[in-house]
C-alpha cells in the first residue's frame, strides 16, 4: 500500500469513528454559520477559504456546503480561514465546485444525520438545529427544522436563494405611506406580533418593521418565534434607534437564522417609548393575519416562549420585510 493510500485509509476511518460517535449531553446548538470567501473552482482541490473560521477545529469537525446537491467536508487543518479538508466526505455528493458566498454550516460530525426527520417533533429535545441529512447515490441533501412542533424539510440547493427582502404582507405601493393613517403608537410593556407565512427557505438577516409618520428617538427590538412560540432569533437587546419615517426600520439579528419554508412564524417588536409610530394591519385591510399585542413586557428581556395569536386584532401586527 502507497503513503498515499493509507493516509487516506486512516482519514476514512477517523471520519467514520467521528461520524458514529455518542454525542456529548448538552443543550440546544444552533449550527453556526458561515460563507465561502471563494470559489471552489477544482474537484481536487482539498482546502476552502471561509469567511469565519468560528468553530471550525481540525480532527472534530465538518463542513457542508450548502448549494448544489450539498457537498460534506471533513476538517483535516485550520490556517486562518483557509481550511483544509476531504471532500465528498461520509457519501454525501461527490466533490463539485462551489461558489463564493456559498452558504456553510459548521457542525461536529455526528450532528449530520443519514436521512431526513419527519413528523412531530420538539425543539429543546434536538441537540442540533437545523438538521442536515446527506443525499447519496445522487441525491440531494436536505435541511430540516423543527418548526411549530413539525420537521420542515428544504433542499440544500435552495439555501442560497437570491431574492434579498419577503414583504409579510406586502404593503403595495399606496398603503406603503398611507395605511394605519400615520401609524400605530406603541407601548412600551407591550410587544407586536404578526404572521409570517414563509413560502420559501432563506437564510434570514433580520426583521424590518414599517414605520409610520414618526421615526426617532425610541429604540426597537425584532424577535423571530415559531409557529408555537418557541424563539429563534433576535436583534442586539440594547435596541436600534427607530429610522426614517414611513420606511423600513432594518434591526438585523444577533446572527443569522436559516428559515425553512414553508412554515408559519411570527415576527414580533419591542419598544422602549411611545414616540415612534409603526404601520400596523387594520380590520378591512390584510386582516387575513392572526396578530396579537403580548403584553406584560420589559424592554430588553426576550421571551423565550408566547402564547402565539390565533385570531386577528386591529393595530397590534406591524408590516415586517424579511431580508
Amino acid at each position: 500500500m502507497t503513503n498515499k493510500n493509507f493516509f487516506a485509509s486512516v482519514a476514512a476511518v477517523l471520519l467514520t469513528v467521528a461520524l458514529f460517535a455518542v454525542p456529548p449531553a448538552s443543550a440546544q446548538t444552533i449550527l453556526t454559520q458561515t460563507t465561502l470567501a471563494a470559489a471552489v473552482t477544482s474537484t481536487s482541490q482539498t482546502f476552502v477559504t471561509v469567511s469565519s473560521a468560528t468553530g471550525i477545529t481540525a480532527n472534530s469537525t465538518v463542513l457542508f456546503v450548502a448549494d448544489g446537491l450539498g457537498e460534506l467536508l471533513f476538517v483535516n487543518s485550520v490556517n486562518g480561514t483557509t481550511i483544509g479538508v476531504t471532500r465528498g466526505s461520509n457519501g454525501s455528493q461527490a466533490a463539485s465546485t462551489h461558489a463564493s458566498g456559498a452558504l456553510v454550516f459548521v457542525a461536529p460530525p455526528y450532528a449530520i444525520a443519514t436521512q431526513a426527520p419527519t413528523g412531530s417533533c420538539t425543539r429543546s429535545n434536538q441537540l442540533y438545529l437545523p438538521v442536515i441529512a446527506l443525499g447519496v447515490g445522487g441525491a440531494e441533501s436536505s435541511i430540516a427544522d423543527c418548526v411549530g412542533g413539525q420537521w420542515v424539510v428544504a433542499d440544500a440547493k435552495n439555501s442560497n436563494a437570491t431574492f434579498s427582502v419577503v414583504y409579510h404582507p406586502q404593503p403595495g405601493a399606496v398603503l406603503y405611506t398611507g395605511i394605519n393613517t400615520n401609524g400605530t403608537t406603541l407601548a412600551a410593556t407591550t410587544m407586536y406580533c404578526t404572521e409570517l407565512d414563509v413560502q420559501q427557505s432563506k437564510n434570514v438577516t433580520g426583521l424590518a418593521a414599517l414605520l409610520g409618520t414618526t421615526g426617532g428617538t425610541d429604540k426597537h427590538i425584532s424577535v423571530l418565534y415559531d409557529a408555537t412560540g418557541n424563539l429563534l432569533a433576535n436583534s442586539a437587546t440594547a435596541g436600534t434607534t427607530a429610522g426614517t419615517a414611513s420606511t423600513y426600520e432594518h434591526l438585523d439579528f444577533t446572527k443569522k437564522y436559516y428559515l425553512v419554508g414553508p412554515a408559519k412564524y411570527y415576527g414580533c417588536l419591542q419598544t422602549n417609548g411611545t414616540t415612534a409610530t409603526v404601520r400596523m394591519l387594520i380590520t378591512s385591510v390584510q386582516d387575513g393575519y392572526t396578530t396579537k399585542g403580548v403584553t406584560g413586557q420589559t424592554f430588553g428581556t426576550i421571551p423565550a416562549t408566547i402564547t402565539v395569536p390565533t385570531t386577528f386584532t386591529t393595530a397590534v401586527g406591524p408590516y415586517w420585510q424579511l431580508y
